[in-house]
């Protein structure tokens, strides 16, 4: 969900422009199929769909762009890449990099037009804890007296704007 939340705001009509820094938000599909046509037809390169699915690649995953305005086709191609990007990165962390720029190392790599944040950072990613716990932590966070423990709340860090075409390369 933090994945599309970043790539579209979750709207399922979101199109990115590559190139460009505002992206475009049709309230219908037909309004996104009249947007992409022009685009199509001034040769740019666009993403599209909750989970912004570049137009590089439609044909490697065969679809099109009517079909990428389906939540459901669009997050199927999304587990198609992002299954792939794991399987060559061996890592989630390298998997979304990848995903969000066809590379490794670009989403990991603070961006000035996204508040100096990642998109991992934006994404909220967080590295899991591979350390056994060998109790000394545990031991300093014992309740005793049955009171509630503070706990300090997350922080959530949103980029001034969603679709990934906001971006420059």
């Amino acid at each position: 969900m933090a994945v599309a939340r970043v790539e579209s705001g979750l709207n399922p009509y979101a199109i990115g422009i590559v190139g460009v820094k505002k992206g475009l938000f049709p309230e219908s599909k037909n309004q996104a199929i009249t947007h992409v046509n022009q685009l199509k037809n001034q040769g740019k390169r666009y993403s599209l769909g909750l989970m912004q699915i570049t137009s590089t690649n439609f044909k490697t995953y065969h679809v099109n762009d009517e079909q990428l305005f389906d939540p459901c086709t669009n997050l199927a191609v999304f587990e198609k890449i992002i299954t792939d990007c794991y399987q060559r990165g061996g890592s989630l962390k390298r998997a979304l990099s990848c995903y969000y720029s066809g590379n490794f190392s670009t989403g990991q790599k603070r961006e000035e037009t996204f508040n100096n944040t990642s998109y991992i950072e934006r994404i909220g990613y967080k590295v899991p804890s591979v350390k056994e716990d060998k109790g000394e932590l545990t031991k300093k966070f014992i309740n005793k007296g049955n009171r509630p423990l503070s706990v300090s709340p997350s922080v959530v860090v949103y980029p001034s704007h969603f679709v990934r075409g906001d971006v420059q390369h």
